[in-house]
């Protein structure tokens, strides 16, 4: 395939992820009720709005770039609702571990980021995604 043929499955890749996210948010909340379904939208706000912080944050100050990286926005976006599969959907979370992976090896391929950029961007905010959809899920649960 032609790097341009590569470009357009990775640019696919994202809004695939969102719109899957955003049909299981909705059964959720049919099923569930629509406050589960909204807390479940919350954690995903909150996820973004911290990996988006962090960027702001590294352009002002040029953490990654210190250390001869990049802040893989790419990555961290995808993680979000990574996050979202792992804590909301356990049917759907080794196709969605697996899905990332995939993503990264393709950003790779493609000279988006290298796999430095890739584990640092993920070891910086999973834990923090993880800690906002699991919080916001108890919250839900209640």
């Amino acid at each position: 395939m032609t790097f341009e043929q590569w470009a357009f499955i990775a640019d696919l890749y994202s809004p695939i992820i969102v719109i899957v996210c955003v049909i299981c948010m909705v059964l959720s909340g049919r099923e569930q009720g629509l406050r589960f379904g909204l807390w479940q939208l919350g954690g995903v706000l909150l996820s973004t709005a911290f990996i988006y912080t962090v960027m702001f944050i590294d352009n002002a100050l040029g953490i990654w770039p210190a250390f001869n990286l990049d802040y893989s926005t790419h990555t961290a976006i995808a993680l979000v609702f990574i996050g979202y599969f792992i804590v909301y959907t356990p049917k759907l979370r080794g196709v969605m571990v697996l899905s990332i992976v995939g993503y990264a090896a393709l950003m790779m391929h493609q000279k988006y980021h290298t796999l430095s950029d890739i584990i640092t961007t993920t070891v910086c905010v999973m834990p923090v995604i993880l800690l906002c959809q699991y919080k916001l899920a108890t919250i839900a649960n209640r």
